[in-house]
């Protein structure tokens, strides 16, 4: 920690210390006028707050979820809760591999701040914005409590669409082992299986201590389009303007060649005995289906077989606490966690792109496989065929009439794009892991209630190649020998070569991040007012956030002649041997100290009315600015049965450190027309482009393009700052019948985002200066970084109703209801721009993913429902219990339908879950369920963000799933 940093938090220190000593006179006074010691009211710290308070409606609008009722919803991870929350978007918002992440208010994931037993974990450290809920344990689980709104002014940056606390058991006396499995009735991939255990002993009551340690391990098998084959009938998803011309030109394992690079789709060999299924497709070119058409024939990669819907993924989570209660009311904890989760994430056919020597491979004339010679049928032709042209292949007498002969090859060099066929679809293992360490203690001192801790978390981020990777040199080396067949499968010896040139588990990135902190908070009545003491709450926290980025592993970057790597200056991989992906990152530490300091007041002013305030500062050490964030919040509870409430407040989120402090760009590369040299009515459709006079589309159209998401400098940037409110309450018209109704709303300004590159693809002219070119022309590379673009404002209302209805012979019945109403949300996709409304929706307008809450962390615009729900009605009578759940969202307009296809309403989803616990075999209790029992598919959709036809975001595409699970307690 800097010197500047410690001379500040001794100076922080100092000042609160001496608060402290005059609090405690005051409360001293307070005592001895006190008529003898009363009993205090059962209290928690619940979340959003730093001050004990009664377990009923607070000032602030705070959600619990037992584990219990996650389990009687049908969840089989923690990404079912973020997914059916109303308060949050969180999976329309992400298409990486980061996995789940909860996304309150639609802000964005960096805007919600994830917590685990009211401390932070070190973030994903890619992005270093967020965390992931795969970490967090399931089998020690007691509780989720939700905060929406801003709570910057109790926990500082991140806070400003709400905080999620997750809370496992405080003691554990026992053994408990736990196995579970889900299948969908349809074949295919998709299945879950799950295993879990928590062992404890010692009793905090009798014994003073505790120790348990808890396991869970999880494993889902991906799922391909193959897998679900009536869902993408050609039929249907043409109305989508979806296979209506495959492009003859699509690279896949029956390659379609020519005689040079820029013309390497002229003839395929197999187009006539079916293109080698299932991988790939015959097709008569793009053209073919014009009113004049035009044939080219060649194979299509076949989408049911290279595409997955739903990823595979590895859970594993180990978390251990022990507890002493200790003489005097004193509390000590020790928290460890350590959880690991890894993503599947598959690629499909990867293909050689920029970075690689060339963007085809090529056979010469003396290959066994070359055309003609024997092994592969030469290609027949109609029309002129002197040995130096392209004559047009052959299809059929009514196609293309004339006279058929074979191809002349004429010895040429033959270039074709190719994919390996045996090694199936590409993916890479994102593995991330999370560990954490916390030692923590409660108690009261001198009249003084404390809570201090030590916390230590550690994250890793490291993503390999699986299989389907291959390196481009060993691949053309056996081509020229004549070892690969790129127009059909490989003999015993070419497969056994493919499979020794494959790049598995290399890794090519790696980041690392790191949080330490230390906090401690005071708090004690200081005076007597009608309600009750006037509670203060006294903290400080010091916490230094770090990161760590490693250069490449250089065994697959090429090298130049003089011995030098194809590293440019600002160590970004240029050239590389691995198809498919480039190795990532430069050396370097970076770090941020931040000193916090809060106070917080409970006023409970009369009996029935009450008021908290808290203002927290927090201090940026590499921002070099500090950040004061106040809260106002109010309860009144005119009668027994009514509590209104009402809150004020401001947030923050500061820039992370790799925006400030990034090593390197972060590089992503897109194949699509240049767009000023190139120019489309359809600028993010690769293909639809025609160059400019004298240009050649070779090299200015459908071509594998570079961007930056992030670029070296962006010291910059400037926190993002909100405003929000919140006014509703708690009404009890009857017995057992609860209602509360809060309307909300929060605007952000400085919002930090990327411009998007389909943003820059639409507006070439405007944003000029992203072009970075080479000397002849063509684009080196696309800024599309980070700035701070302009403002965003949201407003709704949160319902939730909850009924329990009087015991009948039958058994007893409970309803539940919580929905989020979306009144208005629009943002400026640039400073002082026009405001645009993003609700009830779904658009490709760049300026939707460049602008709005997901910028800079993934292309898929942000869809906000208009309306959205869970609701559930649960039985029980004896050791039966079932519980019948449902989550709705309405549909959406879509105002960006892809060519070919007017389908612009997409329909409202409903998913219905049920599940049945039977706790009638001593120690045992067992879950039978179903989820999505109306076997509800995604709403279908037109818009190129979703390349399936089917909004996947909203549901997956399981179909109707089976689950089991079993649980015995020793």
């Amino acid at each position: 920690m800097s010197t500047e940093s410690i001379y500040r938090f001794k100076r922080v220190t100092l000042a609160s210390a001496v608060a402290v000593a005059v609090l405690q006179m005051s409360g001293y006074a307070q005592a001895q006028s006190a008529d003898g010691e009363q009993a205090q009211m059962q209290s928690v710290v619940v979340t959003g707050s730093l001050i004990r308070h009664a377990t009923d409606e607070g000032a602030s609008a705070v959600t619990t979820i037992k584990a219990a009722e996650l389990e009687a919803r049908g969840h089989t991870e923690l990404k079912d809760l973020v997914l059916e929350m109303p308060e949050s978007l969180s999976l329309g918002t992400n298409s990486g591999a980061a996995g789940p992440i909860t996304n309150l208010r639609g802000l964005g994931p960096m805007r919600t701040l994830t917590l685990l037993n009211g401390r932070r974990l070190a973030n994903e450290p890619l992005q270093d914005q967020y965390v992931s809920v795969n970490v967090m344990p399931r089998m020690a689980m007691d509780r989720v409590e939700t905060l929406k709104g801003g709570a910057s002014s109790i926990y500082g940056a991140d806070a400003m669409g709400g905080v999620q606390n997750y809370y496992t058991k405080r003691g554990y006396n026992g053994a408990s082992v736990k196995a579970e499995y889900a299948t969908p009735q349809m074949n295919g991939g998709g299945q879950t299986k799950s295993f879990g255990a928590i062992f404890g002993r010692g009793n905090l009551s009798t014994d003073g201590w505790n120790a348990y340690i808890a396991i869970d391990h999880q494993e889902k098998t991906a799922l391909f389009q193959g897998d679900r084959p009536q869902q993408h009938d050609p039929a249907i998803l043409r109305t989508l303007g979806l296979g209506m011309t495959p492009d003859n030109k699509n690279p896949n394992p029956a390659a379609n060649f020519g005689f040079a690079t820029g013309s390497n789709s002229n003839y395929n060999t197999t187009f006539a005995n079916g293109c080698l299924p299932p991988y790939s497709v015959p097709v008569l070119g793009n053209k073919s289906a014009d009113p004049n058409p035009t044939y080219s024939p060649g194979c299509f990669r076949n989408p049911l077989f290279w595409t997955a819907i739903t990823d595979g993924s590895k859970i594993s989570n180990i978390s251990s606490r022990v507890s002493w209660n200790l003489p005097g009311g004193h509390k000590i904890d020790l928290d460890i966690l350590h959880a690991n989760f890894t993503v599947q994430k598959y690629r499909g056919m990867q293909t050689p792109g920029a970075n690689q020597p060339a963007t085809t491979y090529s056979m010469p004339s003396t290959s066994r496989f070359y055309p003609g010679n024997g092994i592969t049928p030469a290609v027949q032709v109609v029309g002129s065929n002197t040995g130096s042209n392209s004559p047009t292949m052959y299809i059929d007498p009514t196609k293309t009439p004339g006279t058929v002969s074979n191809l002349n090859m004429n010895g040429r060099t033959i270039y074709f794009v190719w994919g390996p066929a045996e090694l199936g679809p590409a993916y890479r293992n994102d593995e991330q892991t999370n560990n954490r360490i916390v030692l923590s203690a409660e108690g009261e001192v001198l009249g003084w209630d404390y809570r201090v801790g030590l916390n230590y978390g550690a994250a890793y981020r490291d993503t390999r190649v699986g299989e389907g990777y291959i390196l481009y040199s060993k691949a053309q080396e056996g081509f020229n020998k004549g070892i690969l067949n790129p127009f059909g499968l490989q003999d015993a010896a070419g497969l056994e070569y493919l499979k020794s040139i494959q790049a598995e588990d290399y890794t090519y990135r790696l980041n690392k991040a790191y949080n330490k902190s230390v906090d401690a908070t005071f708090t004690r009545g200081v005076w007597a007012l009608p309600g009750g003491d006037l509670m203060l709450a006294v903290s400080g926290e010091l916490r230094r956030d770090s990161a760590r980025t490693f250069n490449p592993q250089l065994d697959y970057v090429l090298k130049k002649p003089d011995g030098s790597y194809y590293i440019d200056a600002s160590g970004n991989v240029t050239q590389s041997d691995l198809v498919g992906e480039t190795p990532q990152g430069v050396a370097k530490k970076l770090y941020r100290d931040i000193s916090s300091l809060v106070l917080e007041a409970e006023a409970p002013i009369t009996s029935t009315f009450s008021l908290n305030g808290a203002v927290r500062a927090d201090h940026y050490q590499d921002l070099k600015q500090t950040t004061v964030n106040p809260k106002l919040a109010a309860r009144w509870q005119p009668m027994q049965n009514l509590v209104l409430r009402g809150s004020l407040s401001t947030g923050f989120r500061a820039p992370s450190i790799a925006d400030i402090q990034n090593p390197t760009p972060e590089v992503r590369t897109l194949v699509m027309d240049d767009p000023q040299k190139c120019p489309s009515s359809q600028p993010t459709v690769p293909g639809t482009g025609t160059p400019l006079p004298g240009l050649s589309a070779d090299l200015y159209c459908n071509v594998q393009t570079m961007y930056w998401t992030k670029s070296p400098n962006n010291d910059f940037l400037k926190p993002e700052k909100s405003r929000g409110f919140s006014f509703g309450g708690a009404f009890e018209p009857i017995k057992d019948l609860s209602i509360t109704l809060d309307y909300w709303g929060i605007g952000l300004t400085d919002v930090l985002g990327a411009v998007a590159i389909a943003e820059i693809q639409q507006n070439p002219d405007k944003y000029n200066s992203s072009f970075i070119r080479k000397a002849d022309g063509t684009i080196d590379h696309i800024i599309a970084s980070q700035a701070n673009r302009g403002q965003m404002r949201t407003r709704g209302a949160d319902l939730s109703i909850s009924y329990r209805f009087p015991k009948t012979s039958v058994g007893t019945f409970d309803a539940k209801l919580n929905g989020t109403y979306i009144q208005k949300y629009e943002f400026q996709a640039e400073k002082d721009g026009a405001w645009m409304s993003n609700v009830g929706i779904i658009t490709n307008d760049g300026r939707y993913g460049g602008a709005g809450p997901n910028s800079g962390l993934a292309g898929m615009p942000q869809i906000n429902p208009r309306w959205k729900h869970t609701a559930s009605v649960s039985w029980g009578k004896g050791p039966l219990k079932a519980t019948l759940s449902q989550r709705y969202n309405t549909g959406l307009t879509d105002l960006t339908p892809r060519a070919g296809s007017n389908l612009t309403k997409v329909e409202a989803y409903s998913q219905y879950n049920v599940n049945v616990k039977y706790t009638g075999i001593p120690n045992t209790s067992i879950n039978v369920g179903v989820n999505n029992i109306t076997e509800k598919w995604p709403p279908l959709t037109a818009n190129t963000i979703y390349s399936g036809g089917y909004v996947t975001s909203m549901a997956d595409m399981m179909g109707r799933v089976y689950r089991f699970s079993v649980e015995y307690k020793f």
